[in-house]
């Protein structure tokens, strides 16, 4: 199951990264469609993991909690993401971004500090899931 659940995963991920980077015109907070794809990807996991299996399935996997939570996780980032990060910056606009930018680097070495912790918290919801029934004989219930 582990295979199957990073596929669906890592395919809805990247769906939903992609169809938001060109509809919405995003790249999450940190503008950048890596790392964009990287924490809609985790999120999916980890949700799709932990939420009770509906809807149809792909090889015995329930895909629709993959891409309930990936598609909620892209909302919030979108919601999170300032505006002057959704549009991309072309002349003028593009030096008067990196001005501001570099005032705000206090601000993002916090922000990167914050996805970091997230990366890890996401990669333990998703470790835990897995490590959740590999209980030692003796500790599970009857």
């Amino acid at each position: 199951m582990f295979v199957l659940d990073l596929l669906f995963a890592f395919v809805i991920g990247s769906a939903i990264a992609w169809v938001w980077s060109k509809a919405f015109n995003t790249h999450g907070p940190w503008n950048s469609f890596f790392w964009f794809f990287v924490v809609i990807s985790l999120f999916s996991w980890g949700g799709g993991l932990w939420l009770a299996p509906f809807g149809p399935t792909g090889w015995g996997v329930a895909w629709v909690p993959f891409l309930v939570m990936g598609v909620f996780m892209a909302l919030l980032l979108t919601a999170a993401t300032p505006p002057r990060h959704r549009r991309r910056a072309r002349g003028a606009q593009a030096d008067a971004v990196r001005r501001a930018a570099a005032d705000e680097v206090e601000t993002l070495m916090v922000f990167d500090t914050f996805f970091w912790m997230l990366i890890v918290v996401l990669a333990v919801f998703v470790l835990g899931r897995y490590a959740w029934h590999l209980r030692p004989f003796g500790l599970g219930g009857a």
